[in-house]
């Protein structure tokens, strides 16, 4: 979905207002008014977000990495960053803890959550064995939430998102497909087949996600593509396997720079 140049909108409209009251060129271009209206970026979201993986963490809370992609795409456009995504939340946390600093002066928003909600860690918790009906019933399970529970959540975030920001832009974020059919220490033993489901669900995920937020106007940015070859278990993974932390099965550093690499084109209007 391409982006609607809302920025040159608002300032034209600015730029009108300004003339109508009889305010000079020279006080719209003040240091004081040029940083009223500097934009305002705001990342919402879970763990894909917070850049859970890619090291150098300012807590560990909420895991928000300087290595993660709200921090590097920023730092491409020159956004003021209020980074706000946390390791674990669900649709329901982001709504409850995320949304105090969307404003009307907010300019661009991304989010990613979802895999939370569908229980993604217990379903690669369920998978990681030899009971193949275990990790079978969980990757259902997880199936069901993505189609008939999420879509609702996500409307409701969405539409909180649209109320408190109006003037922003909006881009949701997926995530990547996790495996690559091979396996290595870092696979815990989910076979190939295994790994096809629980890829076939990362798909289903970004679907739904894509969809909802289609309904709502804003752009999706599917990673899916850009983390092809890359998976867990390939020759130069992105994505971490099995560490025995927190940081099992997300992206690392250079996953998170791949993020951005998808993200900033998004916020160049920024």
């Amino acid at each position: 979905m391409s982006k609607a140049p809302r920025k040159g909108r608002i300032l034209i409209r600015l730029a009108a207002a300004v003339a109508a009251a009889g305010i000079g060129a020279a006080a719209l271009a003040s240091p004081a008014s040029a940083d009223w209206w500097s934009p305002r970026y705001v990342a919402l979201g879970d763990s894909y977000v917070s850049g859970v993986g890619a090291g150098d963490y300012e807590d560990t809370t909420c895991y928000r990495s300087a290595n993660a992609y709200p921090v590097l795409a920023a730092e491409a456009t020159g956004a003021k960053l209020s980074f706000d995504a946390c390791s674990g939340a669900r649709v329901e946390d982001v709504v409850a803890n995320q949304l105090g600093n969307l404003t009307r002066r907010t300019s661009e928003v991304t989010i990613g959550v979802g895999g939370n909600d569908a229980g993604f860690s217990s379903v690669l918790g369920a998978c990681a064995g030899t009971d193949t009906a275990l990790c079978q019933a969980a990757i259902a399970n997880a199936q069901t939430v993505i189609t008939t529970t999420l879509p609702a959540e996500l409307d409701d975030l969405y539409t909180q998102v649209e109320d408190l920001a109006p003037r922003a832009d909006v881009t949701v974020v997926g995530n990547p497909r996790l495996f690559s059919g091979a396996t290595c220490a870092g696979s815990l033993a989910i076979t190939p087949d295994e790994q096809a489901l629980l890829n076939e669900t990362a798909d289903l995920l970004a679907e739904t996600t894509a969809e909802a937020a289609d309904d709502h106007g804003f752009a999706f940015a599917d990673v899916r593509d850009a983390f092809a070859g890359h998976e867990i278990c390939t020759a130069d993974p992105w994505i971490l396997g099995y560490t025995g932390t927190v940081e099992s099965f997300h992206a690392n550093a250079a996953g998170q720079a791949a993020y951005a690499e998808v993200v900033t084109p998004y916020l160049e209007g920024c």
